[in-house]
């Protein structure tokens, strides 16, 4: 079977990471405790260590692949299971692309995919954690959820640095927020998908939890033993004040170097740190798709 991958696919800060350790929780523990030494169990694809893993594909043209045209050519080749490293017939793999073509080579196609979950967020709200992550102002952090050409750099750990730079690491499409959401959960597959919001992945985790393993009772004859016991672990240890202690005792990969990793991610935040004219804007041009998963507009477009 070919088709072996699962995605975790979100825009960024829109709480993949909470995604992905809960289903590590479910699906590779037997009482649902998640603890960090499990984390490996479900991956990122975007990263350089995949491309060092399988050179091999691109011949004398490595040094080509930070053009992401050239690069696009050879994605679905790293999507195979040799190249991944795995044997299963199912895969999770987190990613932030969106799910486009360029020049008729996309970023995955249905013969690759199981199926996928999307993980959508209040782009207001994504605004200030964005912009929190990557040290830049809320200003900046709006014109690149708008910006439809908008690309993302693949993970590059210490060791791959030395061979991968700014001009040679590879990029995957993102887009604007809107047609982020738009290409993943409009796309014409017949593959199971699961769309999500991170309020409720948050806020109303058990009702949520319950709702992704129904999904996958239902469409992939999964049996889960013991289920209400995991549920509660699963909920007692996916908090973000445990994450957040983990990462001021032993840090954390994914932490940048202007702030913290985990935080709250509080919802509605964006009403008392946004302006009036940067909510404007956010609205103005994405609020068409907002008003598809009911984030309620305070600007009427």
């Amino acid at each position: 079977m070919q088709n072996q991958i699962f995605w975790l696919s979100s825009y960024p800060k829109s709480g993949n990471t909470l995604l992905r350790y809960i289903l590590i929780a479910l699906f590779f523990t037997k009482d649902g405790v998640f603890t960090f030494n499990k984390s490996k169990f479900i991956s990122q694809f975007d990263q350089t260590v995949l491309i060092n893993k399988n050179r091999h594909i691109f011949g004398k043209n490595l040094d080509k692949i930070g053009n992401v045209e050239f690069f696009y050519k050879f994605l679905n080749e790293l999507q195979s299971k040799k190249s991944l490293g795995f044997e299963n017939d199912f895969i999770f793999l987190k990613t932030h692309a969106g799910l486009f073509k360029i020049n008729n080579n996309a970023f995955t196609k249905i013969e690759n995919t199981r199926g996928f979950i999307y993980l959508v967020r209040d782009p207001r709200d994504i605004c200030i954690s964005y912009a929190k992550h990557n040290g830049i102002t809320f200003d900046q952090s709006i014109d690149i959820m708008i910006n439809e050409n908008k690309l993302i750099r693949w993970v590059s750990k210490k060791e791959d640095k030395k061979i991968f730079n700014k001009y040679t690491t590879p990029k995957s499409l993102m887009s604007s927020w809107a047609k982020h959401v738009v290409s993943w959960t409009s796309i014409d597959w017949d593959t199971p998908r699961l769309v999500l919001h991170y309020e409720d992945l948050v806020y109303k985790k058990k009702d949520t939890l319950e709702n992704i393993v129904l999904f996958f009772e239902k469409n992939y004859n999964f049996k889960f033993h013991n289920i209400d016991t995991k549920v509660k672990n699963i909920i007692r240890t996916t908090d973000f004040d445990k994450f957040r202690k983990h990462e001021q005792e032993e840090g954390f990969v994914e932490a940048s170097k202007y702030n913290r990793f985990f935080s709250v991610g509080k919802k509605n935040q964006w009403k008392n740190k946004l302006t009036k004219s940067q909510i404007k804007k956010i609205e103005k041009d994405l609020g068409k798709v907002m008003k598809l998963f009911n984030y309620k507009l305070s600007v009427e477009i």
